[in-house]
């Protein structure tokens, strides 16, 4: 299963919530602030996200009202995030020296090309 940014994120943050694996309650507002502005998350984009966590069985939630939601984070949440974390680190970011190989064999193929096109002429 792959989760989107948003969902990721609110995992992510439910996660440190509730790190001792207990149920805990939770306001709307926290988790509101908890997520980056650039999502755009507001109650109701919290409750979707909330209830489809709940239902890929990765929260429980012991009871929720207009203002807090009770939540334990469940097992599956905690093996897809180090899942997630350790496919981080296998990734290995691309080196200073493959940028300047790609800049220098495009500017020597431009260069090669403008060359070739002045004496084909």
């Amino acid at each position: 299963m792959v989760l989107d940014k948003r969902t990721s994120r609110m995992l992510a943050n439910l996660l440190r919530i509730c790190a001792d694996g207990s149920y805990k309650i939770i306001e709307i507002r926290e988790l509101e602030k908890a997520m980056l502005p650039r999502y755009g998350t507001d109650a109701h984009g919290v409750g979707q996200i909330i209830t489809f966590l709940a239902s890929n069985e990765l929260i429980d939630v012991k009871y929720n009202d207009e203002n807090v939601y009770c939540i334990a984070v469940l097992p599956k949440a905690r093996i897809y995030e180090e899942n997630r974390q350790q496919e981080r680190k296998q990734q290995k970011p691309i080196k200073w020296w493959m940028y300047a190989l790609f800049f220098g064999g495009c500017f020597a193929a431009a260069f090669l090309g403008a060359f070739v096109t002045r004496f084909i002429k």
